[in-house]
């Protein structure tokens, strides 16, 4: 199984970074300042490093010149992420890729996916009309669903959240029975126009949630209440 090294001193990134590999057939290895990443690369020798450059101890530019002055690193891919206009200096540094923050999941899995040849899951999902209720920073979005995994959802809104925007949400499944709703946190992953909207993979969902939510997809998708498509 291929290994990937994300370093990123925040948190929201790597779990962002992380989000968009759920479905990636992939062994996921973190740091969260240079030093740590070297320390890391050399130890467990990754497939690929997707490497921040505003990190504290050391930048993500000495970094990658050290992973490529290493005998051990030197062979590793690394693409550099950063909101700075630092495309030149990441490339003297040795980068072989370079990317601007912020990022969304299919263009981070088509970067990923030129150097390493990893597999996605397939997932199916299914064509809804739910209400769903998403909330962040004190302020509520109410919208609808227009389609639903296991892993994620669609969601049709005229908002268009940053990607990486954290929202606690909760919905009914269909059905209307009691214990069918969902309700845990998701991470926006992409933005869309066919409808409007945006794409979210769920983050945290409690067990309770979580084996309510798996019943209901299994009925679903073996008893063929709508055509699922399959997602690649």
């Amino acid at each position: 199984m291929h290994k990937i090294l994300l370093v990123d001193d925040m948190r929201s990134f790597l779990d962002l970074e992380a989000t968009f590999l759920s479905r990636a057939e992939c062994r996921l290895l973190t740091a969260s300042t240079g030093l740590e990443a070297i320390r890391v690369a050399r130890a467990e020798r990754p497939d690929l490093v997707v490497l921040d450059i505003e990190m504290p101890e050391m930048n993500g530019i000495q970094a990658c010149r050290i992973l490529r002055s290493d005998a051990v690193t030197s062979s590793i891919p690394v693409i550099v992420l950063t909101s700075m206009q630092m495309e030149d200096e990441a490339r003297r540094a040795g980068a072989s890729h370079f990317l601007r923050k912020p990022i969304d999941e299919p263009t981070f899995l088509a970067e990923v996916k030129k150097f390493l040849p990893i597999v996605e899951r397939a997932e199916s999902r299914v064509a809804t009309e739910l209400p769903v209720t998403l909330a962040r920073d004190g302020e509520t979005l109410d919208a609808r669903l227009v389609n639903l995994s296991r892993t994620g959802f669609y969601v049709a809104a005229g908002a268009r959240p940053p990607i990486g925007a954290r929202y606690e949400v909760a919905f009914d499944l269909p059905g209307g029975a009691d214990g069918t709703k969902v309700a845990g946190v998701a991470l926006v992953v992409r933005h869309g126009d066919d409808p409007p909207g945006f794409g979210c993979r769920f983050r945290k969902v409690s067990s309770g949630t979580r084996v309510v939510f798996e019943e209901w997809a299994d009925r679903v998708w073996t008893y063929g209440a709508g055509t699922p498509d399959i997602i690649a």
